[in-house]
């Protein structure tokens, strides 16, 4: 047996251990569910607070962590106590050299890169590169293979707003109970609710910020210092982002929030008003809340949503700050999905859950039937279901309701994907673009705005299709979109899922302005998601939009008198 390592092993080099062998294993035909279990476990342990090298040395019991099992925790194990994992070198010993190569790059799908090596006739990650840049892969292969090879091949040191959240929680406990600080509060990105994430901060109150770094330098068996000061520490997080702590004594908080919060476009335009914040921060003066710091410069709270550096500084002086819509306005949800297309809980199950959440109506937008990798609805079955769900009304009790509804496909060239027949029995429709993303910018807004013109086109979902950090989603012009939709009584989606949050803050500002309304959805496919809400109305906040403008903040009799056009 290998000799026992003599360093700590970082839970990322036991992450990245176990996603090569999820890699290797995935090429080698083994079960999918086997392959997602030591992915998702990889990265449950990146975000893992606990060192797994001291607890599986003081024989801690590591299935007590969600998503690690037996066997993982048994591989894990053997990787701290050996310094190897026998099943993944076999693995390694046995794989062709092109295959082995790929354990470098663990977000490559070995078996979608087998294909493209063989399409193409090459065998290296360099040639692979190569490729790629030249557009080959787009060009012979689709933009999804391109994106796949680019996401894959390039260093992540960015992650999506959920994920962040998740790791902030830990990191946040860890500092209240690991490094016992008086205070600690998130500030940054992470507090505006920013889409991507490449830093985490925080504002702390402690007595001794030295005993915190070497704590933080613990965090997750080894996090690599990058930068000290008096009063700060930067960190490298196993994750691939940033974590930032700045220290603040009581009387200095809000100060000290509000410079950490703040995007520097804000600060810019506070100081223009207050004079330097590092001065305040310096001077002897307290400064405990923001609260009465904004108050001190004669501006009203500024939410943290809205520290952007755009009309916000302005709006405060005028006392003229919208009340920003919360979780608590939602009424209902208007995009979710159920077993009838690529669902994973009933209508019944989901209207249960709906109701279970406080919501007054929920609406079924399956697929239409061209979407036949989402098993699209066909015409005779979104009849049946038209009926089934009218006699489902007349047995539900609770108040909740379930609306008719689809998630119509908006065909290539602008008709929409159902008869008009059809169309009409439904309560609304969400309609939306999941095809010939290639189209330009003048084509794909034709395209939509032809859509609209259809009196039975509803809202636009998920306007340009973006996936966040995986595609930028197709071109349109955007303020054409809007006037149109303006003109024809159509509305749009902020569409929850955390890798969309399309519209983007930027759109969504644009369309609350014109003064079309914006309905926040999950697009849920089960009913776990209904909770990802939270991220849409986040998004909202940022957008600045108050209750009123938004759709399923209404109540059902309004939203039912807005959608006859």
């Amino acid at each position: 047996m290998p000799a026992t390592p003599t360093h700590v092993l970082s839970n990322a080099e036991i992450a990245d251990r176990l996603m090569s062998l999820a890699q290797l294993l995935s090429a080698g035909k083994e079960n999918f569910y086997k392959v997602k279990a030591y992915q998702r476990a990889a990265a449950k342990i990146r975000a893992l607070a606990d060192s797994l090298d001291e607890l599986v040395r003081e024989d801690a019991d590591l299935t007590q962590y969600a998503g690690i099992g037996a066997a993982i925790s048994s591989a894990i194990r053997e990787i701290v106590l050996t310094g190897t994992l026998n099943k993944l070198e076999k693995l390694r010993a046995q794989a062709a050299p092109e295959l082995a190569a790929l354990a470098e790059h663990p977000r490559l799908d070995p078996k979608r890169i087998l294909r493209i090596y063989k399409k193409l006739n090459i065998g290296s990650v360099e040639e692979l590169q190569q490729k790629l840049d030249s557009g080959e892969i787009a060009q012979r292969l689709g933009h999804r293979m391109d994106q796949h090879v680019r996401q894959g091949l390039t260093a992540s040191d960015q992650m999506l707003l959920y994920k962040a959240q998740a790791l902030c929680n830990a990191v946040e406990e860890f500092l209240l109970v690991k490094c016992r600080v008086d205070r600690a509060a998130v500030a940054g990105d992470v507090r505006r609710r920013v889409e991507i994430i490449d830093e985490l901060s925080f504002v702390i109150e402690t007595r001794d910020l030295a005993a915190v770094v070497s704590k933080l330098e613990q965090y997750g068996g080894r996090t690599a210092l990058l930068h000290l000061e008096k009063d700060q520490a930067v960190f490298a997080l196993a994750s691939g982002i940033r974590l930032r702590i700045q220290a603040a004594p009581a009387k200095k908080w809000g100060i000290a929030l509000i410079r950490a919060t703040g995007s520097p476009k804000h600060l810019q335009m506070l100081e223009k008003l207050a004079g330097k914040l590092e001065a305040l921060e310096a001077s002897d003066e307290n400064c405990p809340s923001e609260t009465e710091l904004y108050r001190k410069f004669g501006l009203d709270f500024i939410e943290p949503e809205l520290r952007e550096g755009r009309d916000e500084i302005e709006l405060a002086l005028e006392g003229k700050l919208p009340a920003l819509v919360s979780l608590n306005d939602v009424r209902g949800e208007l995009h979710a999905h159920s077993t009838s297309s690529d669902g994973s809980n009933s209508i019944e199950e989901m209207a249960a859950a709906a109701r279970s959440k406080g919501y007054e109506y929920i609406g079924i937008t399956d697929h239409s039937q061209s979407l036949k990798i989402a098993r699209g609805v066909p015409v005779e079955d979104l009849w049946k279901q038209i009926r089934f769900i009218d006699k489902l009304n007349n047995k539900l009790s609770g108040g909740i309701r379930v609306l008719k509804s689809a998630e119509v496909d908006i065909l290539a060239d602008g008709s929409l994907d159902y008869p008009d027949d059809l169309l009409k029995e439904l309560d609304y429709t969400v309609c939306s673009i999941h095809s010939r993303f290639g189209l330009g910018k003048a084509e794909q807004t034709a395209r939509i705005l032809r859509a609209m013109d259809n009196r039975y086109f509803t809202i636009l979902g998920h306007a340009t299709g973006r996936l966040l950090l995986k595609r930028p989603g197709y071109e349109i012009d955007i303020d054409r979109v809007i006037t149109h939709a303006k003109q024809s009584g159509c509305f749009f989606e902020i569409n929850s899922s955390p890798d969309r949050l399309d519209l983007s803050a930027e759109n969504a500002r644009l369309t609350r302005t014109a003064g079309v309304k914006i309905a926040v959805s999950t697009d849920a496919h089960s009913t776990r998601e209904f909770d990802l809400i939270r991220y849409g109305i986040d998004q909202a906040r940022r957008a600045g939009l108050e209750k009123g403008a938004v759709l399923n903040c209404l109540g059902l009799n309004e939203l039912a008198r807005l959608f006859k056009r």
